[in-house]
């Protein structure tokens, strides 16, 4: 009998000595896994060669002559200490920009080495896009400016890229919206960060409520288009989220003029990701007083933003 008792003392005690293992975590719902396979998606084209974190330069050209090149007498100082001193000439003639290249410096167009070359620009559709080793650059137009947009594959925001991180999901984010439509085609000036301003379509105003509290946005986009682009400020901006507000794209409202906002696909614009990009801000209309704590939150990239 005794014998018995210092067998259950024994099993007791060895029971009271394992550790209870931790309840398993709450199931991902549905809605919670769409938004991840959208993040995913998201960090996905961010960390490409032709992506935001590859910038490492923008440079706007002057009639006539720009030399470029490593050497800080150029017009175009290009970064990287084995960048050659000269490089070449890009021309400006009014819209018309050309590249004349400096002998013996062997620069790239669509795979083929070149000495002289036409330049398109972005305003022409799919600008031609020049390589030396690490680095490619483009003509961009903005405005009146005519500018060069460099990238560098081996740029460390790139090479130590690390995803976008998001607030808590939270489907009380995504809210039922009904546009208000107008009687005649609208348009919205849209300001970008160089303070130029260009005239955007909108199909009207997006009326919401979040947390009882009556709300609107002004969306961009043209008659017959399948999503509405927005750009929107709120409370967040500066604190957890990039400074100068956040981007987000909706489907187009269906029969019943309604459609859904989710906070939750909010994302950042390009500067977010780097001083050489020119982005658009939120119209004046879509500067929102409340807290958007959906979305994407800040990046910290190399040299800040």
């Amino acid at each position: 009998m005794r014998f018995q008792f210092y067998i259950l003392a024994i099993i007791f005690f060895l029971s009271a000595c394992v550790t209870t293992p931790p309840a398993p975590a709450g199931k991902i719902s549905e809605y919670e896994k769409q938004i991840g396979v959208w993040h995913q998606s998201r960090n996905e084209r961010l960390n490409q060669p032709t992506g935001w974190l590859t910038l490492s330069g923008l440079f706007w050209l002057e009639e006539g002559d720009n030399r470029f090149g490593g050497d800080s007498k150029n017009h175009l100082v290009f970064p990287g200490a084995s960048v050659p001193g000269y490089m070449g000439v890009l021309h400006l003639n009014g819209d018309s920009v050309s590249i004349s290249v400096a002998d013996s410096i062997h620069i790239f167009l669509r795979d083929s080495l070149i000495t002289r070359s036409d330049l398109k620009k972005d305003s022409d559709g799919e600008p031609d896009i020049l390589t030396w080793e690490n680095l490619t650059w483009y003509i961009i137009q903005r405005g009146d400016r005519v500018g060069v947009r460099l990238r560098d594959s081996q740029h460390p925001n790139y090479v130590n890229f690390k995803p976008t991180e998001l607030f808590p999901i939270d489907s009380s984010w995504r809210v039922l919206a009904t546009l208000e439509t107008f009687d005649t085609t609208r348009t919205v000036d849209i300001v970008n960060v160089l303070g130029d301003t260009s005239p955007s379509s909108t199909p009207g105003i997006l009326h919401f409520e979040v947390n009882g509290k009556a709300l609107t946005l002004t969306p961009l986009a043209d008659p017959g288009d399948k999503n509405y682009f927005i750009i929107f400020g709120d409370a967040t901006n500066g604190l957890s989220t990039y400074g100068a507000g956040r981007f987000l794209v909706i489907p187009a409202v269906d029969g019943n003029g309604t459609t859904f906002i989710d906070f939750n696909k909010s994302y950042n614009m390009p500067c977010a990701f780097s001083p050489y990009a020119t982005c658009p801000l939120p119209p004046e209309e879509n500067q929102l007083t409340i807290a958007i704590e959906a979305g994407e939150l800040d990046y910290e990239i190399e040299g800040g933003h």
